[in-house]
């Protein structure tokens, strides 16, 4: 199958985000995580919706119809779509100079959202946190780089984690009913050319599918046998993430970044900052939403 990519959104945002596919709506959340703005795309009418958070945001993922769970500069919220309040849960960041980076919810419900040392992220103190259902949250893994991708295995017996400045997938052993996660190990290791691994999604045959900043690659990785089995090269630098969507779960929603490119770079490479879509021969997990039953 020619997997050959859509622009969907010329956006332009700075650091496109956190791509989540509300299946009820059948709408994709993304945001700009530098600029604060959380954007819903209806692919029926293409239409863009903005919303102004007025602070960064490192990850949105859906909880209902009217509400979705964000990480922003200042704590984790519920926010309306409707009237576009935040309703503050916690903020367990207790680094000053750590922000929240990617973040998305498991199939139980919680929600996974980790963090990043904003001015030097080689310091490594970011984190990993797990916000349960009652809001109690819990600190699952330190001494992070870069905080990224994160998905499950369609069984769900799995988490695969990123953390960018490790240069590696890691895979846990992941208890569906406590959220426990054990038994590190890594289980793909990224070859230099494919420069930095950041967002992450799983399809149903079990497969990684991988955005590659500074490679404008989105790469499928077998964790099984740890083959890289698929390169899909995107017209932007910087692409960051990547969701499943569609009716059919089978449309590769892609974002990408401007930040840090020069004009030289960014004239050649005029869709940075964009929002992309794939059609792909391969159904890819679900979005799953918050659920504080």
């Amino acid at each position: 199958m020619d997997k050959t990519w859509e622009l969907v959104q010329d956006e332009k945002a700075h650091l496109g985000e956190s791509p989540s596919w509300d299946s009820e709506g059948q709408v994709l959340y993304w945001i700009d995580s530098a600029r604060g703005n959380l954007y819903i795309y209806d692919p029926k009418n293409e239409r863009n919706r903005k919303m102004e958070i007025g602070e960064h945001i490192g990850s949105v993922a859906p909880k209902n119809e009217q509400e979705v769970i964000m990480a922003t500069e200042s704590g984790i919220y519920l926010f309306h779509l409707e009237t576009e309040k935040k309703t503050f849960i916690t903020n367990p960041n207790k680094h000053s100079e750590n922000i929240f980076n990617d973040g998305k919810c498991d199939p139980f419900g919680r929600f996974w959202v980790g963090t990043v040392n904003g001015v030097d992220a080689e310091k490594f103190t970011g984190e990993l946190f797990c916000l349960q259902l009652d809001y109690s949250i819990a600190t699952k893994i330190q001494s992070v780089g870069c905080s990224n991708g994160i998905t499950w295995s369609p069984d769900y017996q799995t988490m695969y984690y990123i953390d960018t400045l490790a240069y590696k997938i890691v895979a846990f052993d992941y208890d569906l009913n406590t959220g426990d996660i054990n038994n590190k190990r890594t289980v793909v290791i990224i070859p230099e050319k494919f420069k930095l691994p950041d967002g992450m999604s799983g399809d149903m045959e079990g497969n990684l599918w991988v955005a590659h900043w500074d490679a404008g690659v989105i790469c499928c990785w077998d964790p099984n046998n740890r083959n890289l089995l698929e390169t899909i090269k995107l017209p932007v630098p910087r692409v960051t993430s990547c969701v499943f969507g569609g009716e059919k779960r089978n449309e590769l929603y892609v974002t990408s970044a401007r930040t840090g490119l020069t004009e030289k770079e960014l004239a050649s490479h005029l869709y940075s900052g964009g929002l992309f879509r794939i059609n792909m021969d391969v159904q890819g997990l679900p979005t799953f939403s918050f659920n504080n039953r």
